[in-house]
């Protein structure tokens, strides 16, 4: 057969696809990526056509394949992949996502020529793989709807030309026509079906009147309301079943007015009286309704029973009242703020705090209220909490309330229709931390003033060995033995020194900042103030220490008042206990290295075999004021303030005892960190 007759033959062929792919369209489409598969497969029974994919649109204009059909032979994992990438690429390579962008087919040429200079295209990949040289992108589009796109790779350098692009054009426009025939089918039957949803599951009150006022119809909602059946009321006029007696004159004349201006619909309340004599609020709608057929004009009244809203209504007024009498009552400055940061109420107080008026306050940023503005770039850290909607308690100074201040965010289910927003209370620490610093120094005069008679005693013991050594010198003669003496009072003179160092370096008031410290030197250093006072008392101490004990961070100052409390609590528990010297009147010192948390920490356990601790006040301990001493002889701040200086040093501070046998007070103090490498 020569050229001209191969050429026929194709065409002839070409058109019995376009007939098979409008023949597809007769059978309702109800899977439109299986209908783009078939009309892929059928074109593809063109000799010329190598490989057919069919996408749809994305997001941003993007193109998401969906059914792809090759040649029998050809690499389909490979041509499924090089589409894949295909579709990701921007500018002239990807045809199929220009063609659905601008409505209008693109055709490229020679593919060869196309990729010479990039063999890695996906494009290029594909005409290797398929053999194709020449393709096309058509979008389907409907009624300027756009429906997807189609893409055909042809054997033939020029495969898209002249009459070709005729059939192309009928298969486009058949499959395009199918495809709105597909999605309007589907909108209509969801339209159906959501409106007999409705219909079926309306909860409110459909009647409809005939011209005269009579009830045509009533509706389950408005049977289950009322408590009169259907067949109970038809042919009733309206107002005495709808309206309660008082009422009926009133409603009527309203309607009756209404509808002789000239009105096809009104609103009203209205009273209903029940079967079982409940009263109801019902709120009407009213509206004309034209029966062309009959010449009669009747009415729909649409119903919603409100008299649970009315109620709920009432309830959140009266609770807005009461909120509103809370928050304006509130001492402490309260804030309600928007996720964004933006203030939407304030309180009486947070307006004398801030020293501002309302108006002033509201609608502003917080940071700017509660900071007093922020440095240009800088991020505020409360409101990265507020986006975050988390609740959190932290102190914090805030300088436009001239104060630190406990504050506390709570995140809003809504406020005002807004959701987002948050409840800031801030309670201010300025008096209480004053008090706080002055309990803790109180508690530290109350240590010196113990230590006192014990550190009197110490010194006096060497003051009285250097004035015998001086008199010797006096009544010696002899240079020799005089150098002895000598260093021996140097001896004496540095231990006094040493121990009015100890004293002075406790009860001096320093900057409270940590750093690292050996927590060894720091329990030497209380032990110098204190063994005198027990060898008197005849407490015996025993120390058991880990080797190479790290560094931890901390307070000094804090953590050796700490020290001296618990020292000097083991020393009562014992003197209460034993009277005299005894074997267990003892206390056991002991340090070790412990992981807690993840993280490293030094243990110190101070025991003593006293008294010990019953078991029903073990939980009051760490409370302000509690003691278990006599009368006079405690504050009851000790322990309560030792738990807060550690627990402000990043510590733990726990107590194990058990009555008449020991008590033992467990300290963890956080390692300095260690450098990596």
């Amino acid at each position: 057969m020569d050229q001209e007759g191969n050429r026929i033959a194709l065409f002839v062929q070409r058109y019995k696809l376009l007939r098979e792919i409008g023949e597809l369209q007769i059978e309702p489409v109800a899977d439109e990526v299986a209908f783009l598969a078939r009309c892929c497969s059928v074109l593809l029974q063109d000799p010329e056509y190598c490989l057919i994919w069919a996408g749809r649109q994305g997001k941003g204009g993007t193109v998401i394949p969906v059914a792809t059909v090759v040649q029998e032979g050809l690499p389909v994992q490979e041509c499924h992949q090089l589409i894949d990438r295909l579709v990701t690429e921007t500018g002239k390579n990807n045809s199929a996502a220009r063609a659905l962008a601008g409505g209008e087919p693109i055709v490229a040429g020679d593919l060869d020529d196309a990729g010479a200079g990039n063999r890695q295209m996906p494009l290029t990949r594909l005409a290797a793989a398929t053999g194709s040289r020449s393709c096309g992108s058509w979008p389907l589009v409907h009624d300027r709807q756009k429906y997807g796109v189609l893409t055909i790779h042809s054997i033939c350098v020029d495969g898209f030309t002249g009459i070709e692009l005729d059939f192309i054009a009928n298969v486009i426009a058949t499959i395009s026509r199918a495809l709105y025939l597909c999605y309007t089918s589907q909108h209509l039957r969801i339209e159906h079906e959501f409106n007999r949803e409705i219909v079926q599951t309306v909860q409110a009150l459909l009647v409809s009147l005939s011209h005269s006022g009579e009830i045509l119809s009533f509706n389950p909602t408005a049977q289950e309301v009322t408590g009169f059946r259907e067949e109970d009321v038809k042919g009733k006029y309206w107002v005495d079943v709808l309206v309660s007696p008082d009422n009926r004159a009133i409603s009527q004349n309203r309607l009756a007015f209404h509808l002789k201006g000239g009105r096809s619909e009104m609103n009203f309340q209205a009273e209903l009286q029940t079967r079982s004599d409940e009263k109801r609020m019902i709120e009407w709608h009213a509206s004309i309704r034209p029966d062309a057929e009959k010449g009669q004009v009747g009415l729909v009244l649409f119903g919603i029973d409100i008299t649970g809203k009315m109620a709920a209504d009432r309830a959140l007024n009266h609770a807005l009242d009461k909120w509103e009498n809370i928050f304006s009552s509130m001492q402490d400055p309260a804030l309600i703020v928007s996720e964004k940061g933006i203030i939407l109420d304030v309180n009486p107080a947070t307006v004398i705090a801030a020293r501002k008026s309302q108006e002033e306050i509201i609608g502003k940023g917080i940071c700017e209220i509660l900071h007093g503005g922020r440095s240009p770039g800088a991020l505020c850290p409360l409101e990265m909490l507020l986006s975050e909607k988390k609740s959190r308690v932290y102190e914090t100074e805030l300088r436009g309330l001239r104060g630190n201040f406990l504050l506390t965010v709570s995140p809003l289910r809504q406020y005002d229709g807004k959701s987002g927003a948050a409840l800031l209370l801030a309670r201010d620490l300025t008096e209480e931390q004053l008090m706080k610093a002055e309990a803790s120094r109180a508690a530290q005069l109350a240590s010196v003033g113990e230590l006192a008679a014990g550190v009197a005693h110490e010194i006096n013991n060497p003051i009285n060995g250097i004035i015998n050594y001086a008199q010797i010198l006096i009544d010696s003669a002899q240079i020799e033995t005089s150098a002895n003496y000598l260093r021996c009072i140097i001896k004496e003179g540095q231990r006094i020194a040493g121990i009015t160092k100890n004293l002075l370096d406790f009860s001096r008031k320093r900057e409270q900042s940590p750093e690292p410290v050996s927590v060894l030197t720091l329990v030497q250093h209380c032990i110098e103030l204190i063994q005198h006072q027990y060898m008197i008392e005849g407490i015996t101490l025993s120390e058991e220490y880990a080797e190479a004990l790290p560094f931890v961070f901390c307070n000094p100052q804090q953590i050796q008042q700490v020290f001296l409390n618990v020292f000097s609590n083991a020393r009562y528990a014992l003197n209460e206990r034993y009277v005299a010297a005894h074997a267990d009147k003892r206390i056991a010192i002991k340090a070790l290295l412990k992981n807690r948390d993840s993280r490293e920490y030094v243990r110190i356990t101070v025991t003593d075999f006293g008294t010990g601790i019953e078991h029903d006040i073990m939980d009051r301990l760490m409370d302000p004021f509690f003691s278990t001493k006599s009368k006079g002889e405690g504050t009851g701040l000790g322990l309560s303030i030792s738990h807060s200086l550690i627990k402000e040093n990043k510590g733990h501070l726990r107590i194990q005892s058990e009555w008449g046998e020991f008590t033992t007070i467990i300290i963890d103090l956080p390692v300095v960190e260690r450098e990596n490498g």
